[in-house]
């Protein structure tokens, strides 16, 4: 060994030592960190330049700076500069040496391996050609909990139209939508919807003046999660057509993206699509999709935008936007056995909490459709507010203020209820008879909340002119 070092010496140096020697390796476990230690190889460098460069926080910088200056890594020059110490240098060395040696070696097994097997297939031997294409500007997922609004905000912002998640939910009508199934088993009820309600957000959507292109196709095998047999064929079929938008340059929005939510496809590469999904708003890095890796139960869904449309002005675009809110807070047009809507949602809500047996209702999805509804009051809230405010001196600017406070209220009370029911806190999502109780209570609160909402929105479009 280097340095005079034995084995033996080595090996008592580390048990006697072995705390110190941690903190040591710890401040060079980190990518970042490394990037550090590497610039500050080059020279000195000043906190402004670390901040330029790794693009993090300022408070993550100092993090990790007083990291390494504790481990004596690295050491103030002067106020604001650092620079790489003699140990510090050894250290990188001594890093780069091992790293050398192991990759080395591991390259000469290959070697060695592929010599071995003559015969092996020149596709073994030989870089995997990569057949990958994005678009020239990558939509980036948007907003909140509704992954439709969530996709759709990024991909009109692709195309120029910047508006955010709270207006293109309020243009669209979707933040007003209470819709749940007759059944409350999973959690995919937060966007599952009647057809002629999606045929209304789809009508919506196409306000901002660009064609809405919409392609589904049911599964062979539904119901199931993982995609089997013909599903697998369709799912290819699927993949290939969206490759073929994406090489006209325009991003598509698929449905199954990371569960049962809808992801923006910018590109692929071999047989992944790549992504931006809720992970991005989690700030967790985003891995491609295999195109058999959907996540449907009933069938295959995506969308995207062709040519440019007619757009109407702004003032009749938002008057036709609160007549689409008041239908689908009302409800009374898409109520049907298999789906309540608007008030009667709550209603069945509120049956499944006080009478609904135990075994009937899922705890994970009750406590989604918890967050999800609190997310989308918080929005509608916020999008009346600012109708209210654009018009505070028109005949409808008055009720469209009292209706964004009932929404407020409303959402006051929905956070109650996440509380009760604490979204992916299984532990504490528990139904018990006294927790489904008090559940009820805060859901007839939020549906008299509601209701008072649907009196001033219909008040605010008798009085638009």
């Amino acid at each position: 060994m280097e340095y005079g070092i034995t084995p033996d010496d080595a090996s008592k140096i580390i048990l006697e030592s072995y705390k110190d020697i941690t903190m040591v390796l710890k401040a060079a476990g980190s990518s970042k960190r490394l990037v550090i230690l590497a610039y500050l190889l080059k020279g000195s460098k000043s906190f402004s330049f670390m901040l330029d460069r790794l693009k993090i926080k300022r408070t993550t910088i100092n993090h990790h700076l007083d990291l390494l200056i504790r481990s004596k890594l690295i050491e103030k020059e002067e106020w604001g500069r650092y620079q790489i110490t003699e140990a510090g240098i050894e250290f990188i060395v001594s890093i780069i040496k091992a790293y050398k040696l192991i990759s080395d070696n591991t390259q000469n097994e290959q070697e060695k391996m592929l010599n071995k097997w003559p015969e092996w297939p020149d596709f073994l031997k030989e870089p995997r050609i990569i057949n990958e294409n994005k678009v020239s500007n990558p939509a980036l997922y948007e907003g909140g909990w509704n992954s439709y609004i969530s996709t759709i905000t990024g991909v009109l912002n692709f195309l120029g139209d910047q508006h955010d998640y709270v207006y293109i939910s309020g243009i669209t009508g979707y933040c007003f939508l209470v819709s749940i199934p007759g059944i409350v088993r999973t959690f995919l009820i937060k966007e599952n919807n009647p057809a002629d309600v999606w045929q209304e957000i789809n009508g919506g959507t196409e306000s901002f003046g660009w064609q809405l292109k919409k392609w589904e196709q049911r599964r062979n095998s539904p119901g199931k999660w993982n995609l089997i047999g013909e599903d697998v064929e369709l799912a290819l079929k699927v993949f290939n057509q969206v490759k073929e938008i994406i090489d006209n340059d325009t991003p598509v929005i698929l449905y199954g993206i990371r569960g049962a939510g809808f992801g923006i496809i910018n590109g692929y590469r071999n047989d992944s699509y790549l992504v931006s999904s809720y992970y991005r708003k989690e700030g967790r890095n985003e891995v491609p999709v295999r195109f058999d890796q959907l996540r449907i139960l009933d069938k295959f869904i995506y969308y995207y935008f062709g040519k440019k449309k007619e757009k109407e002005e702004t003032e009749v675009i938002e008057k036709k936007a609160l007549v689409r809110a008041l239908k689908f807070a009302k409800g009374t047009t898409y109520s049907n056995g298999g789906y309540y809507v608007g008030p009667q949602a709550y209603d069945f809500w509120i049956y499944m909490l006080e009478k609904g047996k135990e075994e009937n209702i899922d705890k994970f999805g009750n406590s989604v459709l918890g967050i999800y509804y609190f997310d989308a009051k918080d929005v509608t809230f916020e999008y009346l507010d600012r109708l209210a405010r654009k018009y505070k001196n028109t005949p409808q600017g008055v009720n469209l203020k009292e209706a964004s406070k009932n929404y407020r209220d409303a959402k006051m009370h929905l956070e109650k209820f996440t509380v009760l029911f604490p979204y992916f806190e299984p532990e504490n999502s528990s139904l018990t008879l006294d927790k489904r109780k008090k559940g009820a209570e805060i859901l007839k609160n939020v549906k008299i909340s509601e209701i008072e909402a649907i009196n001033n929105l219909e008040k605010s479009i008798e009085k638009w002119a």
